[in-house]
């Protein structure tokens, strides 16, 4: 079976993901269509028809299709010297505590990275990491990571990570804790109010109207002054319109509340 697919085969497709509980009109197609190709031939279907068949009836394929089609690729301190400027920039902040959201955050790289920088800043925290998918927030929960993931931190903290087996565990965190939790970035309001949110390159995927959306729920979440830690590919070209100015490339720094009448103009790209 191979992407793109026509348009009543994809037609079928949406329906049937959408009945199954799936936004599908959020995502760009093109990327959708790669990874939906790339599950089938995995899986052994030959046909997109047969492969709806299947999922229709089978709530745990549904399940892994879910995991595999949400993208979860992320790693400790992805982009380096973006985690660098983002601990200059929150150097310079008085405030020793910190309430953040790490939105999209998959097996939980992200969070874990900001909360071992905030532990060897000696800065307060607690943070909120959502996902859409309980099977990795489960995995995330665990705090259990591979030899190769351990290598990807940074040297400087790797010794909050204690050996178990050929495998790390997160060990107990003293200036504050992680909370996993179910979120859907489209169709829910945001779990708070926060200093800093963390969404990193995920609104690439969606859709212009549903990229927007997100960017303006990401901006009500935040507080006046807060910060908005995007990713290294990410473009914010409206970020003025909203509210914000720029702190360090892919840091933004909410000044104001966006004016109603602007908060509308966002761009929504090709």
């Amino acid at each position: 079976m191979n992407a793109p697919y026509d348009e009543p085969n994809w037609r079928s497709i949406v329906e049937t993901l959408e009945r199954l509980g799936f936004n599908v009109g959020a995502y760009k197609r093109p990327q959708l269509e790669r990874r939906l190709n790339s599950f089938i031939t995995r899986e052994g279907y030959s046909t997109v028809e047969e492969f709806l068949a299947a999922i229709r009836r089978d709530s745990l394929l549904y399940r892994r299709f879910h995991t595999y089609l949400t993208i979860h690729v992320t790693e400790f301190f992805r982009d380096r010297p973006y985690w660098t400027r983002f601990r200059d920039v929150i150097r310079d902040i008085p405030t020793r505590d910190f309430r953040i959201w790490s939105a999209g955050c998959s097996w939980g790289a992200e969070p874990v990275s900001a909360a071992l920088l905030l532990e060897e800043m000696g800065r307060r925290y607690e943070i909120v990491a959502t996902d859409s998918d309980e099977v990795v927030l489960e995995t995330a929960r665990q705090g259990v990571y591979s030899q190769a993931d351990y290598e990807r931190i940074p040297e400087l903290y790797r010794k909050y990570l204690r050996p178990q087996g050929n495998q790390w565990v997160l060990a107990p965190l003293g200036g504050g804790r992680i909370t996993y939790q179910r979120h859907d970035l489209v169709a829910d309001a945001p779990p708070g109010a926060f200093d800093v949110v963390i969404c990193r390159n995920l609104i690439i995927y969606f859709k212009g109207d549903v990229r927007a959306e997100v960017l303006r729920k990401l901006n009500s979440a935040l507080r006046v002054g807060g910060l908005l830690f995007l990713g290294a590919t990410e473009t914010f070209l409206e970020y003025v319109e909203m509210g914000f100015e720029v702190a360090s490339p892919s840091i933004f720094r909410k000044n104001r509340e966006a004016r109603p009448a602007l908060a509308t103009k966002v761009y929504t790209g090709p």
